[in-house]
């Protein structure tokens, strides 16, 4: 299906993911064009007047160009300084032509744009980094700038506009694998002090200097956002909006060995409602992916989600994550409520919040802006498919309406804001001193508060504590009370005082966060053990506090609460998370706990969860386990659904570890990789159903037989197995033995 330019998601993997060289063809799939080429109307690149005039936007609601023409060339992410200039990520060197030949060329940039005389719109921009591989997510610091140049996540110190001194390599790895479509990408600073990538398992800060990595939990693919309480959100291709259930790192109470548990829960449906007939989809072809009327039913390049923090909307839309969509030329708006249920809902149902008939609009980003508007990212760009994943139907469809003719200084930055509200000034906050920062995180703009936070997290002036303090127990303004209660955790200032007091309080946003303070540090005390086990814990509350008991030196007490809830899903996993470190120690002590999940979650609590060793194989064997690695990492993409250790990425492609489908018959392996798979998977027992089907390489003439033979002996000696592994002859008699199969098998097909 049509997915975002190095934006969106893989085909979702069911065995393996595999990228096709040039085409995303697939035997046996009839690509007869599901609408005749006499109804499809041109698609003209337009000026931003004329595609202005082709928005319907929600009532009420007006859409406003911010930076056009030369100050935008391929723009696919942006961040604001703490001046409010837009810092953008310019991918210029994106599919040039259809195959997609000189993706690789250094000519991306990263440019500051800013408002020189007031008026709302950019006019000026300054390069601050170019020559980058393909940028695709940036950072702003106050004394310098985190980004990405191919694979790597590097900094770079500032003074001003200019880079200052030689990069600093973050994570060489940051992006490593895939193409465009499977990589790192985000950025987002989290309430916690960290940033969240999509489409990682990684979070980095910088502390004393210097900047360290920590696991995490896998999140989406392209972007992340957050509401006001600090958890994140992201989304696949085909699934618009997944939240997570608890703050970041909820379940990662010994973080060498975190808890196995569904902490993020896909919300609302995947329906969409484009205003027009969406011929240029991928595999339109494919029954229901276009609905009776030629237009696309379901997302496929769900991607740019943005939980809006701003004051320009009316009090009604406040809170809505909104969610770009490419491939159906619009803009969705979802209300995500967690009293009564996580759950989400679309705002308008049955529309689109934005949407055009223009098939070059290809929005990929939004942003609560500094002036408290919506901001979105507009590519303006024909081409969303990459090409590993384009088929010859896609192909036809761009030649025939020219959306593959390149077009100079592509791109637009939209304002989208309440038509009644005027986009205000951006405070600028980077001349003021720590203390003239602290008021800012009581601000009514949520991207206000952050930078307010991070500028004081930054300058470490522990002199504004006690202003802190006092924010953080001020009635009134929850908002303002945790982003004090984090800054303060970022300075090391926080106290057991404040955060009892916090507790003790009647916002559960505040709450929660105390909670989850006080079980990250792991607090302990007389004081403290007697407010948590007087606190009286909401049902909504119940899993923070048994996780914090457990942490803060009470855990029979939470044993106790857990045992009397045993019906609650996921609170014998807060438990054992709350327990961290001394979860060997507990069990040891305690014994038989008298809940059977529960003691099996003890027992594997600290299980050998070590690295793999190095293969036990010799010789030519290793050299063919090393080829086997750079297939799973690079050319066949497996990392991307799979994740680098064998161990499944949630929404994409289930676990190889330990896997059945891996580890045993290597003929049914070779077969499945030839042909592909549809529909659930059982693996090690659990049921894994990925929103689409894995693609066989039957078909894919860049990948011969003894590279496939390459790939089964990493992938079979590989996490803890040891088993034998085909050579290439064996996979060729399996292709000749399979060679009249178009069709990806079923489960029950290879049982």
């Amino acid at each position: 299906m049509r997915r975002p330019a190095a934006i969106l998601a893989p085909l979702a993997c069911l065995g393996l993911a595999i990228a096709f060289a040039q085409q995303g063809d697939q035997e046996g799939h009839n690509m007869t064009d599901p609408i005749p080429a006499e109804k499809i109307p041109p698609s003209p690149y337009l000026s931003v007047d004329e595609a202005l005039q082709r928005f319907a936007v929600a009532d009420g609601y007006v859409i406003e160009p911010v930076a056009t023409g030369e100050l935008v060339d391929m723009v696919v992410a942006l961040a604001f300084d703490a001046d409010g200039r837009a810092w953008t990520c310019e991918m210029r060197a994106y599919m040039p032509n259809l195959d997609g030949e000189g993706e690789d060329a250094p000519n991306g940039r990263i440019r500051a744009l800013e408002d020189t005389d007031g008026d709302g719109r950019m006019d000026k921009a300054s390069v601050f980094l170019d020559s980058l591989v393909l940028p695709r997510a940036v950072a702003v610091t106050g004394d310098g700038c985190l980004y990405t140049n191919g694979d790597a996540l590097l900094f770079i110190h500032r003074k001003g506009l200019k880079p200052v001194g030689e990069p600093i390599v973050v994570d060489a790895d940051y992006a490593k694998g895939g193409n465009p479509e499977h990589k790192a990408n985000g950025l987002l600073y989290g309430h916690d002090n960290w940033y969240y990538s999509a489409k990682s398992s990684k979070r980095y800060r910088r502390i004393a200097g210097q900047w360290v990595s920590e696991a995490t939990d896998f999140r989406g693919q392209w972007g992340i956002t957050k509401d006001n309480v600090g958890r994140l959100y992201h989304n696949t291709n085909s699934t618009l909006l997944i939240g997570d259930r608890f703050l970041p790192q909820f379940f990662r109470g010994d973080p060498t060995h975190p808890v196995k548990a569904k902490a993020a829960q896909t919300l609302g449906s995947n329906r969409v409602y484009p205003n027009h007939i969406t011929p240029g989809v991928n595999r339109a072809y494919m029954e229901g992916v276009l609905n009776d009327e030629g237009r696309l039913a379901n997302t496929t390049a769900a991607c740019g989600l943005h939980w809006y923090r701003g004051e320009n909307f009316p009090e009604a839309d406040r809170d809505l994550v909104f969610i770009c969509e490419p491939a159906g030329d619009l803009v969705k708006a979802m209300r995500v409520t967690r009293n009564g249920g996580f759950k989400g809902d679309f705002r308008r149902p049955g529309r689109e919040f934005l949407a055009t008939n223009d098939e070059w609009f290809l929005p990929c980003n939004t942003y609560t802006a500094p002036d408290g508007t919506l901001w979105l990212v507009d590519m303006y760009f024909g081409m969303l498919q990459h090409r590993e994943y384009m088929t010859s139907y896609l192909r036809r469809q761009y030649i025939s309406r020219g959306l593959d003719q390149p077009h100079p200084g592509t791109g637009r930055i939209y304002r989208v804001r309440f038509g009644e509200s005027a986009a205000k000034p951006a405070p600028k906050l980077a001349a003021l001193s720590p203390a003239q920062c602290v008021p800012y995180l009581a601000h009514a703009n949520g991207h206000v508060r952050d930078t307010a936070q991070r500028r004081l997290v930054e300058a470490g002036d522990r002199s504004v504590i006690p202003a802190l303090e006092r924010l953080a127990g001020e009635p009134g303004n929850a908002l303002a009370a945790i982003h004090a209660l984090w800054t303060l955790d970022g300075l090391d200032g926080i106290s057991e005082l404040v955060l009892i007091r916090a507790l003790q309080g009647t916002d559960s946003n505040v709450r929660e966060t105390a909670l989850h303070i006080l079980a990250l540090r792991r607090m302990r005390s007389e004081a403290l053990s007697k407010a948590l086990l007087d606190w009286k814990a909401k049902e909504s509350e119940r899993h923070g506090w048994v996780r914090t008991l457990a942490a803060c030196g009470e855990p029979r007490h939470a044993l106790a609460v857990v045992l009397e809830h045993a019906e609650t899903p996921l609170l014998r996993e807060a438990f054992v998370s709350g327990l961290g470190v001394d979860a060997a120690a507990f069990h040891r002590d305690v014994g038989e706990v008298g809940d059977t999940a529960l003691q099996d979650l003890l027992t594997q609590a600290h299980a050998d969860m070590a690295e793999d060793p190095s293969p036990t194989l010799q010789g030519a064997q290793l050299l063919a386990f090393e080829r086997g690695r750079s297939m799973y990492e690079s050319k066949a993409a497996c990392i991307a659904c799979h994740g680098a250790n064998g161990a499944g990425l949630p929404n994409l492609g289930p676990p190889l570890r330990n896997s059945e489908w891996v580890t045993g018959d290597a003929d049914r392996l070779t077969r499945l990789l030839l042909h592909g798979l549809t529909g659930p998977i059982t693996v090690a027992g659990k049921v894994y159903n990925p929103p689409l089907d894995m693609p066989g390489i039957n078909a894919n003439p860049s990948i011969q037989d003894a590279d496939i033979a390459d790939l089964l002996i990493f992938l079979r000696n590989s996490w803890g197995h040891s088993q034998p592994s085909p050579l290439a002859s064996q996979i060729t008699k399996v292709r000749k033995q399979t060679a009249d199969r178009f069709l990806p098998y079923k489960e029950s097909d290879l049982r």
